[in-house]
């Protein structure tokens, strides 16, 4: 056999193989500016959908100078010089023939457009027809339907920079979709809980009930102990009020060039009303909104809270809800301003003995274990004075930990999967005396502050 017959089919595979990695590199090269267009255009939504679609990682990503318009305007110029004229990339589609009677339909037929009904009110001229929409979903089905489901975000960055829609594309990821946290889950605390439905629950479902004097409260502030609860009342809040829950973080706000993050604010609060109701959440509030008259504060800083005490209380009025859920562990380092707009400042107690038996109850409620002999969770309440919901959650895994350490050694060789582990109570106390309460001592200063600030 000639060498030249077998050389020959070996360099046509390779031509072949080198078409086809060239072929899907250009459709790699087209999902990711598709992709890239998608976001640069404010339609976030459909950019998600199309990156999951199309299975897009973070492998890649578009060079600073490449993007769908760049293209087409370099292939305008382009067809211009070779041919003379303007490409031609859009036709208008004339009236679709029907469809031949021997010919199979492809897709089922799309359902006539519904009919506008017609205006029976008297105040309006008998020519004007009211077109219903979410016709299909009843009325207190489509109340329970979020701002963000309701409202394209196209809609809001239809009018704005590039610069903006990037601001918009970067603070669309701190939106929280509702997690599965109840009231429920937050133990005790009752208080607390009351206020925040008072706040924000009860003004989005009965909004005519407060106008006027009634309007409102503006934002809250939970201060206590870490470890306390606050930030599991923030997750419940966002779960149980159906509003847009914003988790901004101080790496959000805070950029290194001039007048930006002022920029973000603004963007912010513009974002919230757009699809209010609204809650804006700041953890550790203390790190953004110290107090101005503090030494060795840079310029930046003060512009920084100047534009976010502007947006929480100016002058310009604005239709909708926004509420400001602030979070701190040091509340007596919050400037004076923000604590008068921080409206409710309730204070976050560490969990009373009802509570810690609850919380004991709940985490030591394990299929695979079974507490033995029978425990009193009461007892064992009794024993965590002064320990935060995060401790004694901490003393739970310590105790379970410390039975998986004496199933280690024979896990091979089991084959029991069903069978439930006993866990003894002396692995519980001993967890307890190796896990030490670290905010006993600083609830007392929150009390004293409360006492003096508070406003619950």
């Amino acid at each position: 056999m000639n060498m030249r017959s077998i050389k020959r089919p070996m360099s046509q595979m390779r031509k072949f193989e080198a078409k086809e990695a060239l072929f899907r590199q250009r459709k790699r090269i087209l999902k990711y500016l598709v992709h890239g267009f998608l976001k640069q255009e404010g339609y976030l939504a459909s950019a998600e959908a199309f990156r999951s679609e199309a299975a897009l990682t973070n492998e890649y990503e578009l060079c600073d100078n490449m993007d769908l318009e760049i293209i087409l305007q370099d292939f305008c110029s382009y067809y211009m010089m070779r041919f003379n004229k303007q490409p031609q990339f859009c036709r208008q589609v004339a009236e679709p023939r029907p469809l031949l009677p021997t010919r199979p339909p492809t897709r089922a037929a799309r359902p006539p457009p519904p009919e506008p009904e017609v205006n029976e009110d008297p105040d309006l001229p008998a020519t004007f027809t009211v077109t219903k929409l979410f016709k299909d979903i009843p009325p207190e089905d489509l109340n329970s339907i979020s701002a963000i489901e309701r409202k394209p975000l196209s809609g809001f960055v239809a009018n704005m920079s590039l610069d903006k829609k990037q601001l918009v594309d970067m603070l669309y990821q701190d939106i929280i979709r509702p997690s599965g946290v109840s009231w429920d889950d937050v133990k005790g605390l009752e208080e607390a809980k009351r206020i925040l439905i008072e706040s924000v629950v009860y003004p989005v479902r009965h909004p005519a009930v407060f106008t006027g004097l009634l309007e409102p409260w503006r934002g809250a502030l939970l201060h206590g102990p870490p470890g306390a609860g606050k930030t599991l009342l923030a997750r419940a809040l966002a779960a149980e009020s159906r509003c847009t829950f914003f988790n901004v973080a101080c790496s959000t706000l805070v950029n290194k060039w001039r007048g930006e993050s002022e920029k973000i604010v603004q963007v912010l609060f513009e974002m919230a009303f757009y699809y209010s109701p609204s809650i804006i959440f700041m953890d550790e509030v203390e790190t953004l909104m110290s107090e101005r008259s503090g030494p060795g504060e840079h310029e930046a800083s003060r512009r920084l809270k100047s534009q976010l005490l502007t947006e929480l209380d100016g002058v310009r009025d604005r239709d909708g809800l926004v509420f400001l859920l602030a979070n701190s562990n040091m509340p007596w380092e919050i400037d004076t301003a923000m604590l008068r707009r921080l409206e409710k400042r309730i204070y976050i107690p560490l969990p009373d003995e009802k509570a810690r038996a609850a919380l004991f109850e709940t985490y030591l409620n394990v299929r695979t274990v079974e507490v033995y002999p029978k425990v009193n969770f009461q007892e064992l309440a009794a024993k965590t004075e002064g320990y935060s919901g995060s401790e004694i959650k901490l003393v739970c895994k310590e105790a379970l930990m410390a039975n998986v350490r004496k199933m280690l050694p024979n896990m091979v060789a089991r084959s029991q999967s069903g069978r439930k582990e006993r866990l003894d109570v002396s692995d519980i106390l001993a967890a307890i005396d190796k896990t030490k309460p670290v905010s006993k001592d600083l609830a007392k200063r929150h009390i004293e502050w409360q006492e003096k600030m508070g406003c619950s």
